[in-house]
């Protein structure tokens, strides 16, 4: 009888694998014609625009893109090295130059890397505030513990943005959220004032800038005041009266009335009732609670705002992904969707919005259908003045690298060791390195194409201590691997450094002007070992290794 249920349970073994094999080459095949019908809708533009688009980039250049994008930080050496330098024979084909692009990024989207990367970026962009407000900061742990949860959990986008909007809420304030993982700072930081809900709401999950419709008619788009109060009456068992105002916003959770529905906008009598923007043509949406239980507001608005019916929600969260590996949305700014600033290309956003809703809310299918296509494998080298125009996304524009990016990329080149989440998230060092380096180089620029390097940055960068360790011989340990290995000659030393930091090999006059410079030293006795030293800052310090390009 065993080998009998043995055999079963092997052919049940193989039934399931070969099934999951053939959904994987489904969804190959899908992607690869979704990235198809988006290479010919921007062929079709550039040729309408008269543009002409910039060569593929090559593998050296889109290597290091796709780790700061994917994983926050540049690769390894040996990662570089792997990718660089293919043991078949044959994979450099032109043929076979997609596969492998597609295979790292497949191999990215499964690594602990892209999780806290996605983690970062999406903190960034639900609660922006924590970061520019002091006050807000100690809940940045708690959400981010949330969402690290749910990014490695692969959970749908749509999931994720109701959960996030019927949070329950814990009573309390917002310190203690730095020690309790959940979503609940997207509601702390806007203080549960219905208001600033409905304006964080609209404009994170619709790209509908609603707050100038608060006080008055939106004076350059169709919003209504009226509209803009009746979506904050969803939010409006938060409301507060007059002997609250000092209430800290956590503690108005338990008074949260469920059941309500309506709300006075200020400074008149008029009373609105909630309702949805576009509740004239989307039909009913359903409910994801029993029939039997009470229906909060909250879950009502979030079944309204993830619903495949909403004409903004997929299309928001398709445009702040192409932002994220573009510089710019295409809509650009990414939250600021109106009749008077239409996409560059509607047809593309369209396409992946339907590409989004097709795969259930799947965020990494759309990162697989970005990447893969031509616009962003281009080169970021100009060859045309056509293409000087982010708009056309005829070539990769440089970007600024986020303050997690450069440090993460830093400690990467100098081997200084950092975990990609420590045991106990909620513990954080404001001392440490990475945490001071954080605080100088905040930056609160809307678009990654404006951000700019302080006085303060550039000086710790060039003087301060973490980089002086990290290019001293003493205290660096890339530096000092490279020095003190025997077996590798000067010119293999020259590249290791170019790859621990530019992912790429140096260029013959680079070569040419470190032997020139490693000569003088050494008629002044400082030996070699200076000379890469020095060549270590420069390289960190130079505009290519500060820029995603």
């Amino acid at each position: 009888m065993r080998p009998v249920i043995l055999l079963f349970v092997c052919c049940l073994a193989v039934s399931v694998a070969g099934a999951a094999d053939d959904s994987e080459v489904q969804s190959r095949r899908q992607i690869n014609a979704a990235v198809a019908r988006i290479d010919r809708l921007f062929a079709e533009a550039w040729q309408r625009e008269q543009v002409v688009p910039a060569e593929l980039a090559g593998d050296d250049e889109f290597l290091r893109r796709c780790y700061l994008d994917l994983a926050g930080r540049i690769p390894s050496v040996a990662e570089a090295r792997s990718f660089l330098q293919p043991t078949e024979s044959d994979a450099l084909k032109p043929e076979n130059l997609a596969a492998r692009r597609a295979e790292l990024v497949s191999e990215l989207i499964d690594s602990a890397a892209f999780v806290r990367n996605f983690t970062t970026v999406w903190r960034t962009a639900l609660i922006p505030q924590a970061s520019a407000q002091a006050e807000f900061r100690a809940t940045i742990p708690g959400f981010e513990a949330w969402l690290w949860e749910q990014f490695s959990r692969n959970r749908s986008y749509d999931d994720i943005v109701r959960d996030l909007i019927t949070a329950p809420l814990n009573d309390g304030n917002a310190a203690a959220l730095a020690t309790t993982t959940s979503p609940d700072a997207f509601f702390v930081v806007r203080e549960l004032k219905p208001e600033n809900l409905a304006a964080g709401t609209s404009r994170a999950f619709l790209g509908l800038r609603l707050d100038c419709a608060e006080c008055h008619d939106h004076p350059f788009d169709r919003w209504k005041q009226q509209q803009f109060w009746q979506l904050a009456a969803f939010y409006s068992g938060f409301s507060r009266s007059a002997d609250d105002e000092d209430t800290p916003a956590m503690q108005m959770v338990r008074r949260e009335d469920r059941s309500a529905r309506s709300i006075t906008i200020p400074g008149t009598q008029q009373v609105v009732e909630a309702t949805f923007l576009n509740a004239e043509s989307l039909p009913d949406v359903p409910s994801t609670e029993p029939a039997d239980a009470e229906v909060s507001a909250r879950q009502e608005l979030a079944d309204w705002v993830v619903s495949p019916g909403n004409p903004w929600f997929a299309k928001m969260a398709v445009n702040r992904l192409w932002a994220q590996f573009f510089g710019r949305g295409l809509v650009d700014p990414i939250d600021d969707f109106s009749d008077a600033n239409p996409p560059s290309h509607p047809e593309v956003l369209q396409l992946l919005a339907d590409e989004l809703v097709h795969a259930d809310f799947d965020l990494r299918r759309i990162v697989k259908i970005i990447t893969a296509t031509r616009a962003y494998q281009l080169s970021s080298r100009q060859s045309h003045p056509s293409q000087a125009d982010s708009v056309h996304f005829a070539r990769a524009v440089l970007r600024g690298l986020t303050p997690e990016q450069l440090f993460d990329s830093l400690a990467e080149a100098v081997g200084y060791y950092q975990p990609y989440r420590s045991d106990n998230p909620f513990v954080i060092d404001t001392q440490s390195p990475r945490a001071m380096f954080l605080d100088l180089f905040r930056d609160n620029s809307e678009s990654a194409l404006e951000r700019e390097t302080t006085i303060l940055q550039a000086l710790a960068m060039m003087n301060g201590e973490f980089v002086d360790n990290a290019t001293s011989l003493a205290e660096s340990r890339t530096l000092r691997a490279i020095v003190e290995f025997p077996a590798i000659s000067e010119t293999e030393k020259l590249n290791t450094l170019f790859l621990a930091t530019l992912t790429r090999l140096p260029e013959p006059s680079e070569v040419s002007a470190y032997t020139d410079y490693r000569s003088q030293l050494e008629e002044a006795t400082s030996g070699s070992s200076q000379a890469l030293s020095d060549m270590f800052w420069a390289l960190l310090n130079s505009s290519e290794f500060l820029l995603n390009h």
